[in-house]
């Protein structure tokens, strides 16, 4: 019987010397995760809250980015997000302006708000882990939308801990702590 090798872990510093992908992958403690391209209905929801957000979003206030894009959430071992769209406001997160998000260095940018379209094959314990993994690098707002529930859940990440702000259905708005402007009809979301 042949004896397969365990998967080789990489470190940051390797992590930094790998080429650019479109391909979605996380890295989970050192070893790469690739996923298969998320379905249309994923990609749709994804378009249409990240044009909502940019709407609220201007950019002398913020930005507003889809994956994938890296966050560095520990550097040993080494794990790494790239969630859906992520959300980087300027004042708030200690970025002085567009130019200073986009010279940073790959990972570094720490998203003031997150949002995670789920798949139809997520389980919800990965869910959690990834909630936990922003939390603790300082995100402050997490929103996990559900296309098969039609709902997007909002939480409150903070150093005591995790807090549902809401949960918003068809015919509800979404609200957002961090955006207070913000107002999201799910019937838009979900027609």
């Amino acid at each position: 019987m042949a004896v397969q090798a365990l998967p080789q872990k990489i470190t940051y510093e390797e992590w930094l010397q790998m080429p650019e992908t479109n391909q979605p992958c996380e890295i989970i403690d050192g070893e790469i995760k690739m996923s298969p391209a998320p379905n249309l209905l994923h990609q749709f929801l994804v378009g249409e809250i990240s044009a909502l957000l940019r709407e609220i979003v201007h950019k002398d206030r913020g930005v507003v980015l889809t994956s994938p894009v890296d966050v560095i959430v520990s550097r040993s071992p080494f794990k790494t997000r790239q969630p859906d769209i992520m959300v980087v406001l300027f004042r708030e997160s200690g970025w002085q302006n567009l130019q200073a998000v986009l010279e940073a260095p790959s990972g570094e940018v720490v998203p003031d708000l997150v949002v995670e379209v789920l798949s139809p094959s997520e389980r919800r314990q990965s869910v959690e882990e990834k909630i936990e993994d922003y939390r603790r690098i300082g995100v402050r707002e997490f929103w996990l939308v559900s296309p098969e529930a039609e709902t997007v859940e909002v939480l409150r990440l903070g150093e005591a801990g995790i807090e549902r702000i809401g949960l918003y259905g068809r015919g509800d708005i979404v609200r957002s702590e961090l955006l207070p402007e913000c107002q999201i009809d799910t019937n838009r979301l979900f027609a």
